[in-house]
């Protein structure tokens, strides 16, 4: 009789490790993402004095992106995980899935014992305030929440098959919870940010601004070179210098206005579509539509004896 040839079993441990790689990794981005997104909202409902509005935006740009990618990938994994589980229950044990896990858990347990160690610290120091008080909530929500999810998930595995039933409910649940809370702070965080068409005109503006500080700089280049102001911004090409690099808007290509008023002051003049933001400082703060900036070369001394003005910087 022909001998049985025992066939080679393909080990499953590459696959385990994909997935819940896989799985973890978008979880942390998530979670930090979230968190960032939370923070900033909380830095634009209560500014500030010394506060950069502009950044809070940015950043609140950068953790919605991250979000919208990590958080649904993780969504993705979690269920293509938890069918395999069904189809193959030893998975569920897999050292993998509970090295991961432990990690997750004494991560959170880490952030945890931080967040209240700051908080007893800041409360000693007598510096708490509300937004300090809710970005600690934050963190111990956050922490606590992924502390007790997976947890659970662990003991999960050695309680007896009658309590399936009710773990997986709560876990449901709890899961319902998560995704209600990120498409809430998601769609809030869009509202703070303003529409992808506000942010593009906020560059433009802003480079309309850029362009008017370097053509004053310029203007008060040739005015210390030449001891007077230029007729025209053509002029001023004659020094490599005193160049003006862009005499026109970038969008519309209509020139910016430039104006001689005296012997010492000029005007810079451009179309802007948005006025600035409330809290935005400056020389070159400007509402919708024309706006004109008055500068005189002789207002300021340089170190060196040169115009320089003060509203360039």
């Amino acid at each position: 009789l022909p001998l049985a040839v025992p066939r080679k079993r393909v080990s499953s441990r590459p696959k385990e490790t994909f997935l819940f790689l896989m799985l973890f990794a978008p979880l942390y981005m998530a979670a930090f993402a979230l968190g960032s997104v939370l923070f900033d909202l909380i830095n634009l409902t209560f500014p500030a004095s010394n506060q950069n509005i502009q950044y809070s935006i940015v950043s609140l740009r950068y953790g919605i992106a991250c979000v919208v990618v990590a958080f649904p990938v993780f969504l993705w994994m979690h269920t293509l995980i938890k069918r395999e589980a069904a189809r193959n229950p030893g998975q569920r044990i897999s050292p993998v899935r509970r090295w991961l896990t432990y990690l997750t858990l004494f991560i959170a347990a880490i952030s945890i014992v931080a967040d209240l160690t700051t908080l007893i610290v800041t409360f000693l120091e007598g510096e708490i305030t509300v937004r300090f008080l809710l970005k600690v909530l934050v963190i111990a929500v956050m922490a606590a929440g992924a502390f007790v999810y997976y947890l659970r998930d662990l003991r999960h595995d050695e309680v007896a098959p009658s309590a399936e039933f009710r773990a997986g409910r709560t876990a449901r649940a709890g899961f319902a919870a998560l995704v209600v809370l990120v498409l809430a702070t998601t769609v809030t965080a869009f509202w703070f940010a303003g529409s992808p068409f506000r942010a593009r005109t906020e560059k433009q503006d802003a480079q309309r601004v850029a362009d008017l500080r370097d053509i004053a700089r310029s203007v008060e280049a040739f005015y210390g070179w030449k001891g007077r102001l230029p007729e025209s911004l053509d002029e001023c090409d004659s020094n490599p210098i005193t160049f003006v690099d862009q005499k026109s808007d970038r969008i519309t290509r209509e020139p910016y206005l430039y104006r001689v008023v005296s012997d010492t002051s000029f005007q810079l003049g451009a179309v802007f579509v948005l006025p600035s933001r409330e809290d935005e400082p400056g020389f070159w703060k400007h509402g919708s539509g024309m706006n004109t900036f008055r500068i005189d070369v002789t207002k300021n001394k340089g170190a060196a004896g040169n115009p320089v003005s003060p509203f360039l910087y």
